[in-house]
């Protein structure tokens, strides 16, 4: 485990490495419909049109054994990763302050010398770093802007918290991202 502090906060960063002793990719089709509904009257009508959707969920699961003999279950959701018995892979885990999990992030298959990073679980992770802020001075600008009764004002607090916002998201983001690479071997 490593540990990181960013902005202020502490982030657990964790990484196992290991075999592969057993996989498993399973598909789960989600299949949705709407529409076909229809009525006539004095023989007339009309039926809506039948609207079908499906999409499909991979999950992923393994099972590796580190150097120390340590088993470890990993399941990942729309990951789609190749991997099979025997591969070494290495998986790293970011945890948030104040919370005791957290998602996985990166994979690596040595044996293919593929890594699989999920760039919008790190950013989720980041943007979460300031949203309390965020919506604390989003709430600041609409009480002034009532005081002040001016709409004018709460929009340009509110661009400019999100604009200010953003920004030190995206710091917390690229210091997390060279963390996670640091780790990666």
């Amino acid at each position: 485990m490593s540990t990181i502090t960013i902005h202020n906060k502490e982030y657990r960063i964790y990484e196992v490495t290991g075999k592969i002793l057993e996989s498993n990719k399973q598909r789960e089709l989600h299949v949705y419909g709407s529409g076909g509904g229809g009525a006539t009257y004095n023989g007339t009508g009309g039926t809506a049109p039948v609207n079908i959707q499906s999409s499909t969920t991979i999950h992923d699961e393994f099972f590796l054994i580190d150097q120390d003999g340590q088993e470890h279950s990993i399941k990942l959701k729309n990951w789609d990763v190749s991997l099979r018995e025997g591969h070494e892979i290495q998986v790293i885990w970011v945890i948030s302050p104040n919370q005791e999990r957290g998602p996985y992030v990166v994979l690596n298959n040595h044996n293919l010398k593929n890594i699989t990073t999920q760039p919008q679980i790190i950013k989720s992770i980041a943007k979460k770093h300031y949203s309390k802020n965020f919506w604390l001075s989003i709430l600041a600008a609409v009480v002034l802007s009532f005081i002040l009764k001016s709409f004018v004002i709460f929009l340009s607090l509110a661009i400019g918290s999100w604009f200010y916002w953003n920004k030190k998201s995206n710091e917390v983001l690229k210091e997390l991202n060279q963390a996670i690479e640091n780790i990666i071997n």
